[in-house]
């Protein structure tokens, strides 16, 4: 007998759950704890340039290059890196399938990254983290959207499932083209939007307007260097043309220059971010964002903020937004208002960009430590610029938290959730693949076999019906108990066994001596009974068979009436409606009550045995008889499962049951022992 496995997943529609404003809420918050995810790149990435810039000092040049290169390396990572765990995090909030969204998000990433010119030119790695979490989050809306399912090699449908993933795969690469190809039709019109500002740097309107442009492209997550890029090639040329002009004693140098925004206007980054990271620090009292800024700290002291931008977050935060771009203005105001009044001396130098604050203000105005000085004022002045905005950010941000169970602390929010679901996952993972080749080891030493136990009548012992039960049999022969059930079921495979089961049952029907009165059950699960197409299949296969659908008994567990009542009772009349009995199995194991059986016209319910184990209680004997009379209640046969002795059979005979099963009555047996034992009476 061949048993086929089958996988089954499902998904919870994007727009239910993400779109949702609490949701949205809690997803905003949580790229906090993404971005601690990512600390060790972060981390190594700061470690790498630490040791370089230390190894330039001392004049290890060709050493110094190769940690600049890992840096680099590390710096390009990060984007991808954010991607997929973005990608995880939202199926993993709601139960989407990690695999393909992972998948389908790293190439929209990369088309999106292509079509925009987002590749690093030395990696060809995207670099872009807005980029990365939009990719994530329009693929879970595909994903969630058309239902898109995991393939696996062992189902009986694997070929089918296939099919539709390459046709799934092949329509969302085709819709992740379209959207590039508008990304970067959208940045092309925003490029040429900007250009026809034309601000001039050098000045101090169009110093303030360029400053502007930056802050409000950085803060929807926009590289504005890259977007003003011909305006800062016009500053540099500018730069370099008055440093030599001073330098040949032709020139004074000019207030504003290329070292001027560079020193003082991205000092940890984009927006003045060294006082957000130092406001976070002082005045913090949430963990998580302390947690985020230390993980922060290495990488803003050389001026590279994408944690604050992504983690905290920065970017269409409608709060932090203001801060970021007011900061780098009231910076370029007192700057200018310094050097212009003569009160510190014009900016010499144009520094690296990764140069540290405080150093870098020494260096660009000529080795002068009013440089450093001036820096020091402006993080200051930028602290407290920040602080109200964060504050007010910081408390909605735990009042929220507050309000939410699940995130009470740190260890309950993402960061927990992504490591239990890993873990999870892991196990999951790990108990199929060993379920599955348990199951393969064992049909290919063995077989699946039926075994059939009678049911006697108490009024006419000559009245009599069987139960089919499912046994496994070795090579050598030995009979094994069906332990192996709880496979199929973790396998979602329980359909694939109760057509095997029905298959074999059907065919032994042929050989057995059956009528209304005598009549064979068959167990079915629950996953089955939810199948719209079970009553077809199993008429047909009766009359495949030839078998009268009266000689047929369906068995179903209590577990089935809590599962789906209108498709259920759909089930139940077609079944009754062709001859067929249906009986609730295991009554009494916990899942159902009274109520809920007196909603369906059950032909049978069979007594747990483990209310007659319970029986030796007062309480237990009284309550035994009053369940029997459930039969007269809901007009239907009750039978006594698990009869073993002549007390008990005296006792359930007693207590009003309509039929007795147990090893009393019968084992289970094979077919051929079961023909005999009927040719016999």
């Amino acid at each position: 007998m061949t048993i086929s496995i089958r996988f089954n997943n499902s998904y919870k529609l994007f727009l239910e759950s993400v779109f949702n404003k609490n949701n949205a809420r809690s997803y905003l918050y949580d790229l906090s704890s993404i971005a601690l995810l990512l600390l060790p790149i972060t981390l190594a990435n700061a470690l790498a340039m630490l040791l370089g810039h230390g190894l330039n000092i001392i004049h290890y040049g060709e050493l110094a290059k190769l940690f600049f290169h890992l840096s680099n390396l590390l710096i390009n990572i990060y984007p991808l890196s954010f991607c997929i765990i973005s990608a995880y995090y939202f199926s993993h909030k709601t139960n989407t399938s990690s695999v393909i969204v992972i998948i389908y998000s790293v190439v929209m990433l990369y088309l999106v990254s292509l079509e925009t010119d987002s590749l690093s030119v030395a990696y060809y790695l995207p670099n872009n983290p807005l980029l990365a979490l939009l990719s994530a989050l329009l693929t879970f809306a595909y994903c969630a959207r058309f239902n898109v399912q995991l393939t696996e090699p062992q189902s009986l449908d694997f070929a089918t499932k296939l099919a539709k993933q390459v046709l799934h795969l092949f329509v969302f690469v085709c819709v992740a083209l379209i959207l590039s190809k508008f990304s970067a039709e959208s940045i092309n019109f925003l490029s040429q939007q900007i250009s026809t500002v034309e601000p001039d740097p050098l000045t101090f309107t169009g110093g303030l307007v360029y400053q502007t442009l930056l802050g409000l492209l950085g803060a929807i997550g926009i590289n504005g260097h890259n977007m003003l890029f011909a305006t800062k090639q016009q500053l540099f040329a500018a730069t370099e043309l008055n440093v030599a002009a001073w330098h040949a004693g032709e020139a004074s140098l000019n207030v504003i220059s290329q070292g001027f925004y560079d020193a003082f206007m991205s000092m940890g980054g984009s927006g003045n971010s060294i006082s957000l990271l130092l406001c976070i620090l002082l005045f913090s009292k949430t963990r998580n964002h302390i947690m985020l800024a230390l993980a922060a700290l290495p990488l803003v002291i050389f001026n590279i903020n994408e944690v604050l931008l992504f983690g905290l977050p920065i970017i269409f935060n409608p709060v932090m937004i203001i801060p970021f771009v007011t900061v780098p203005l009231v910076s370029f105001i007192i700057t200018y208002a310094c050097i212009a009044s003569g009160l510190v001396s014009p900016v010499e130098n144009i520094v690296n960009w990764m140069t540290p604050p405080l150093f870098s203000g020494y260096v660009a105005m000529g080795n002068n430590i009013e440089g450093a000085l001036l820096q020091l004022f402006i993080i200051g002045v930028g602290v407290f610029i920040y602080r109200p905005f964060y504050q007010e950010f910081a408390g909605k941000y735990s009042v929220h938290f507050k309000s939410v169970a699940q995130y009470t602390s740190m260890e309950q929010t993402m960061f927990k959730n992504l490591l239990d679901g890993v873990r999870s996952s892991a196990a999951t993972s790990i108990n199929k693949s060993s379920a599955q080749q348990r199951l393969a080891n064992m049909l290919r030493d063995g077989g699946l076999v039926m075994h059939y136990q009678m049911l006697q009548s108490v009024s006419d012992k000559k009245i009599c019906s069987f139960e089919a039960l499912i046994r496994y049999k070795n090579a050598a022969g030995k009979l094994y108990p069906p332990t192996f059930i709880g496979d199929f079921q973790l396998l979602n495979a329980m359909p694939m066994l109760d057509k095997a089961v029905i298959e074999q049952v059907l065919a032994d029907m042929q050989q057995m001596p059956l009528s209304s009165e005598r009549r064979v059950a068959i167990n079915i699960s629950v996953a089955s009974i939810e199948q719209p197409d079970f009553v077809d299949h199993l008429l047909s296969r009766l009359q495949h068979y030839q078998i009268s659908p009266q000689w047929l008994e369906i068995e179903i567990t209590e577990e089935a009436i809590l599962s789906d009542n209108v498709h259920l009772s759909r089930t139940m009349e077609a079944l009754q409606s062709q001859g067929i009995k249906v009986a609730m199995d295991d009554f009494g194991t916990g899942y159902a009550s009274f109520p809920h059986l007196l909603k369906y016209p059950f032909d049978k319910v069979k007594i747990d045995r483990s209310l007659l184990l319970d029986a030796v209680t007062d309480k237990g004997r009284a309550l035994y008889p009053l369940v029997a009379q459930i039969g007269e209640i809901a007009n239907c046969k009750i039978v006594a499962e698990g009869v073993e002795t002549d007390q008990e059979y005296e006792f359930v005979a007693n207590s009003g049951v309509d039929i007795v099963q147990g090893f009393l009555i019968a084992r289970p047996q094979p077919l051929e022992d079961v023909l005999e034992a009927l040719r016999a009476e």
